[in-house]
């Protein structure tokens, strides 16, 4: 699979998504069930129909992020538009079956995020790919040694008012810093580890035969 499917993939991306029996758009469903908000649904529910189009095109197990198997799970809980309409449209029943965490699961997941990439671009942060905070990390704590050595300084040389002006920036940095860690911002799509809806491994397998991932 080298080149998109632009008939295929119109008819995913324009599909739309179903409402529940109060008439609840599928965008607020995902929103109230996930804790997360419109801007961070959006992206998500335009990942899963990228994941759903590998899925109809390629034969091989495509393993979803856990973000995009969160809107799967909701999707199919509408069943009559899932297998009725939104199936119908990909060209073969797409089966959700249980995943697993050793190496072949991770291995089918990786070639899926490889085939998506191949289409459709560098995965966005948070929905595909985990962000890396080893080096965050490593830069919080070189801030916080040097604005303890800073503050140490200006005690010891009553040069506060020069003291706090200098030590601004790095305290500065160390706050944005500390937030990217810890906030829930879904406009950079950075979720956190306990947050239902985070990116820490690979979802289930999707695939057009029925069969499990071990198959």
């Amino acid at each position: 699979m080298t080149s998109l499917n632009t008939q295929l993939w119109e008819l995913i991306k324009t599909r739309k998504m179903p409402d529940d029996a109060a008439g609840t758009p599928f965008i607020e469903q995902l929103m109230a069930e996930n804790r997360i908000s419109r801007d961070t649904a959006n992206v998500a529910i335009a990942e899963y129909q990228k994941f759903m189009y590998l899925c109809a095109t390629r034969p091989e197990r495509n393993v979803p992020s856990k973000a995009v198997d969160l809107v799967w799970h909701l999707h199919m809980q509408h069943s009559r538009d899932y297998w009725d309409v939104f199936c119908k449209k990909l060209g073969k029943p797409v089966h959700h079956n249980p995943g697993g965490q050793g190496l072949q699961h991770l291995d089918d997941y990786k070639a899926t995020v490889k085939a998506y990439s191949d289409l459709f671009g560098t995965p966005p942060k948070g929905i595909w790919k985990r962000k890396n905070r080893v080096g965050t990390f490593i830069v919080l704590i070189f801030l916080l040694v040097f604005i303890c050595i800073g503050a140490s300084s200006i005690v010891q040389s009553g040069g506060f008012l020069f003291g706090i002006l200098w030590l601004s920036v790095p305290l500065f940095v160390f706050v944005i810093t500390l937030n990217s860690l810890t906030s829930k911002s879904e406009l950079t799509l950075i979720f956190e580890c306990n947050d239902p809806f985070a990116d820490e491994d690979a979802g289930d397998c999707g695939s057009g035969d029925g069969g499990g991932c071990g198959d």
